[in-house]
């Protein structure tokens, strides 16, 4: 029996409607959406919800979620430019990364340890933090801290895509080539059977919370070098956008197997253009928002029904064969 080619659905299928999406708005736009200028803001917009992405990657391979990321964002960013602000961007993006890291820490000790929901930690911790964060701007006359002339030298296009490429390719060595990646993947598809197969599941969560936070950390540098400076709000709805984006990229709610990087990477990036879209076309506000989330919504739908689609037409391809070889075998 000749082998067949089978097409994954279940994943191509949400990009194709993204891509076709952001043709309609660039017909819509009368091509002000694809101008070169353009594309090259929302690259440079992009760069930080990407890294962001990076991080959430291994918590959302678990069927979970990472709510604290936007402040960790903001705290890592403060405390990082309060401490070592004047040594460089270097310097600060090391410092904010090892912060990002220990937030990140405090996540997977009560997910691993006590067993507490991720979203249930992660958005305490948020709502927490950011009140933290809001005291401590009272205390600033300005309620704004600016960078040095120094960490806004980060602020480029070719120093962000250069440590974006890394990161990518660090991310893509952890999750796809590494022990780590097999063992959180397989956590994700089911904790019981991991735990049963000898794999250490707490140990696994923990280490894809300190990584969504150790990217988090990364990417404050990235958001808040573009703004030029750090101020109460830095980082609100940073992680909505960035679930969003990986949503809509074809990133399945419940993890496991399906959890792949190029997703990622394809989704955000067409989230932030077809939110450009939406801009210039001069959607209100409330319309806005109705449309990402029916967008979102048929995205999700279209992801599970093909999902099943596939799994339905593999086990009768399975079926099939193994009714020819007894067939031989008779």
């Amino acid at each position: 029996m000749r082998k067949k080619y089978r097409i994954a659905w279940g994943s191509i299928a949400p990009v194709l409607f993204i891509l076709f999406l952001i043709i309609v708005l660039a017909v819509l736009t009368e091509g002000r959406l694809i101008q070169s200028n353009t594309l090259k803001s929302l690259l440079t917009q992009s760069i930080g919800y990407l890294i962001g992405g990076l991080g959430m990657i291994f918590v959302m391979a678990l069927g979970e979620i990472d709510m604290s990321m936007g402040v960790n964002v903001a705290l890592s960013c403060v405390t990082a430019t309060v401490l070592v602000g004047e040594q460089g961007w270097l310097a600060v993006v090391l410092c904010s990364m090892v912060i990002g890291a220990l937030i990140g820490a405090v996540n997977g000790l009560f997910v691993a340890l006590f067993h507490v929901q991720g979203f249930m930690v992660t958005i305490a911790l948020q709502i927490g933090l950011r009140g933290a964060i809001k005291g401590i701007f009272l205390l600033i006359p300005d309620g704004r801290i600016t960078f040095n002339q120094e960490i806004l030298k980060f602020n480029t296009l070719s120093i962000k895509l250069t440590i974006l490429i890394i990161a990518v390719l660090a991310v893509v060595y952890l999750m796809e080539f590494s022990p780590y990646g097999s063992k959180l993947k397989a956590v994700g598809e089911s904790e019981v059977c991991a735990f049963m197969s000898g794999i250490p599941v707490k140990k696994v969560k923990a280490a894809a919370y300190i990584l969504s936070g150790l990217f988090a950390g990364l990417a404050a540098l990235f958001m808040c070098s573009r703004q030029g400076g750090i101020t109460s709000d830095t980082g609100s709805g940073f992680e909505m956008t960035v679930m969003l984006g990986m949503f809509l990229g074809g990133i399945p709610v419940e993890g496991g197997m399906e959890t792949k990087l190029f997703k990622t990477i394809i989704g955000l990036p067409c989230l932030i253009i077809i939110q450009s879209g939406l801009t210039i076309l001069g959607v209100d506000a409330g319309i806005y928002q109705f449309v990402e989330a029916v967008i979102l919504l048929i995205v999700i739908i279209m992801t599970h029904f093909l999902k099943n689609y596939t799994k339905q037409r593999d086990e009768k391809i399975m079926a099939q064969v193994l009714l020819e070889e007894e067939a031989k075998q008779a």
